[in-house]
C-alpha cells in the first residue's frame, strides 16, 4: 500500500503528505458548504465518509473474520475447528435473506433470529453490568456526619438522585388500601426530583457533546489555517 501512494503521490519526500493535506483540506471545506446550504458539494463529502467508513469496514470483517477467524483455521486444522462451521453454514443461510424469493426462508429466520437474541442478550448484559449495577454500588454511600458536611451532602445527593431517577420510570395502575396510595404519592414526588436529576444530567451530556464539538471544529480550522494555508504558525 505504501508503494502504491508512492507511485501514484510521487518520489518526491513528503509528497503523499502535501496530497493528503490538500485532500482533507478540500473535503473540509466541502463539508462546511453545509452552513450555506445542504447542496451537492456537502452530500459528496457525506457519500465519501459513508463510503470510506463501509468499505473500510468491510476490509476489516473480510481479513480480521471471515478469513482470520473462519476460514484459515478450517483450511488448516479442520479436525480441531470443526465447531466453526456451525457458523460457516449460518452465515451462508444469513445469506439467503438478501434475496427477495428466499427471504422468507427458515433457516435465514433462524440465523437472524440468533443475530438478533445474541445482541439483544449483550446489550441487556452490558447495560445491567456496566451502568445499572456499578450505579446501584456508587449510591451505597456513608451519610455520617463524621466524613464531614460537604461529603455528607454529596452523598445525600447521589443518594437521592439515583433513587428519584429511578422511581421516575415508575408505573402503576389504581390502588385501594390506603399504604398503597401513600407509597405512590411518595414515590410520585419522589420520581418528579429524580426527574429534575435527568434534565440537569442530560443537560451535561449536551454540554460536553457540544464542547467536544466546537473542539472538533477549532481543530479543523486550526488544519486549514495551520497545515494547509500556513497562515497560523
Amino acid at each position: 500500500m505504501d508503494t502504491l501512494f508512492n507511485s501514484v503521490c510521487g518520489s518526491s519526500p513528503g509528497g503523499c503528505d502535501t496530497v493528503g493535506v490538500w485532500l482533507g483540506a478540500l473535503l473540509t471545506i466541502l463539508v462546511f458548504t453545509y452552513l450555506i446550504r445542504d447542496g451537492m458539494l456537502f452530500r459528496l463529502a457525506q457519500s465519501l465518509l459513508v463510503g470510506t467508513a463501509i468499505g473500510y469496514g468491510s476490509a476489516v470483517i473480510l481479513r480480521t473474520v471471515l478469513w482470520d477467524g473462519l476460514l484459515t483455521p478450517l483450511l488448516n486444522d479442520s479436525a480441531t475447528y470443526w465447531p466453526l462451521v456451525v457458523p460457516f453454514i449460518a452465515g451462508l443461510f444469513l445469506l439467503t435473506k438478501l434475496a427477495p424469493r428466499w427471504a422468507g426462508v427458515l433457516f435465514g429466520n433462524i440465523s437472524l433470529g440468533y443475530l438478533f437474541g445474541v445482541g439483544a442478550a449483550l446489550a441487556i448484559g452490558g447495560a445491567l453490568n456496566g451502568a445499572l449495577v456499578p450505579q446501584l454500588g456508587a449510591t451505597m454511600l456513608s451519610v455520617s456526619p463524621v466524613i464531614g458536611l460537604d461529603n455528607m451532602l454529596n452523598n445525600i445527593l447521589l443518594i437521592v438522585g439515583t433513587i428519584g431517577a429511578l422511581l421516575a420510570f415508575r408505573f402503576t395502575s389504581s390502588l385501594n388500601s390506603r399504604p398503597l396510595r401513600l407509597y405512590a404519592t411518595l414515590a410520585t414526588s419522589w420520581g418528579q426530583v429524580g426527574r429534575a436529576f435527568i434534565m440537569v444530567a442530560f443537560g451535561a451530556i449536551f454540554a460536553n457533546t457540544l464542547t467536544a464539538r466546537v473542539s472538533t471544529l477549532v481543530g479543523q480550522l486550526y488544519f486549514l489555517f495551520h497545515d494547509w494555508l500556513g497562515v497560523v504558525k
